[in-house]
């Protein structure tokens, strides 16, 4: 085998057909991942084109250019909030003692519908 083989003379075949084997599972491992990226580049530059073709593209009839989606913005337009904030579960109080609602454990946030409330 080559310098940097561990294994004796007589097992440079069995090396050999390992390194191929562990390459042949890489690609089964990566392969599907990488077609799939690469089907979606180009999808998104097949519709960009295709948007732009004269009488019969999207800006022809009037649509809005495609866009790449994100993770950020909902497709209505309003944004997305990321928090890892639990969301506020209603406790029925049997006793007589009253939480704190000063409290600086707990910090509250205002959810996106702007009534409700999550603890972080």
């Amino acid at each position: 085998m080559g310098l940097f083989s561990i294994l004796p003379e007589s097992l440079s075949g069995l090396e050999t057909w390992m390194a191929r084997l562990f390459l042949v599972l890489g690609v089964i491992t990566i392969g599907p991942w990488a077609i799939l990226l690469l089907y979606d580049v180009l999808l998104y530059i097949w519709r960009s084109i295709a948007h732009e073709i004269p009488f019969v593209g999207g800006r022809a009839r009037g649509k809005a250019r495609p866009r790449a989606p994100s993770l950020t913005e909902r497709p209505s337009g309003r944004q997305r909030r990321f928090s890892l904030a639990r969301p506020v579960v209603s406790v029925v109080q049997t006793g007589g003692i009253r939480p704190d609602p000063s409290d600086l454990r707990f910090r509250y946030i205002r959810g996106e519908s702007g009534g409700d409330r999550s603890i972080i």
